[in-house]
Parts: C-alpha cells; structure tokens; sequence
C-alpha cells in the first residue's frame, strides 16, 4: 500500500494485483524441482511477475471493493498465473544467491 500526504490529508493507494500473484505463488511454487524457495527467490518471483502484468489500483473503498470483486476474474487469474510461471522459470534458471544459501 502506498501512502501520500498531500494537503493536510492521506490518500491511500493499493495496487490489488500483489494480492492476486502472492496467492497465485503459493499455490504454485512447489510445481517447479527447480526453484528455490527461499525469501530472496520467493520475493524476486514476485517482483517480475508483477512488472509483467497491468497493475490495478484502488485509492478509495468503492475502488477497494471492484478491486476486490474483479481478483475473482478468470481471466485476471490466468494473467496471474502465466506472470508467476514465467517468472518460476526466470528465476530457477539464475538464481541471484548462491544454492547453499
């Protein structure tokens, strides 16, 4: 969540999708023998999974709640899920640690 002060108050921003690739991840992190599961390859999967999909955005509870309703799409969960299994197979092939770690 993103947080800006402007003009005495605080607009709040979420981008809706982190919530959307994080769950998508979890289900799907085991598939791959390759990867590595550790927090530095967890977080770097999600990161380029991220930068590969349309963000969506809320910054008011109205916009929270279609948000909210539209991670149930289909369609948005199969983005998702091409997104994370790309970046599985990104980051299995170079890893950014060593593999003892």
């Amino acid at each position: 969540m993103v947080g800006i002060k402007k003009g005495g108050g605080e607009m709040r921003m979420k981008n809706f999708m982190e919530d959307v690739i994080i769950e998508v991840f979890q289900e799907i992190k085991g598939t791959n023998p390759d990867f590595c599961s550790c927090d530095k390859c967890s977080r770097d999967v999600i990161a380029i999974a991220l930068s590969k999909i349309k963000g969506r955005y809320a910054a008011s509870p109205e916009g929270e709640i279609f948000a909210r309703v539209e991670q149930s799409n289909r369609q948005v969960r199969a983005d998702a899920l091409l997104a994370v299994m790309e970046a599985l197979d990104t980051v299995s092939a170079s890893p950014r640690h060593d593999r003892e770690s």
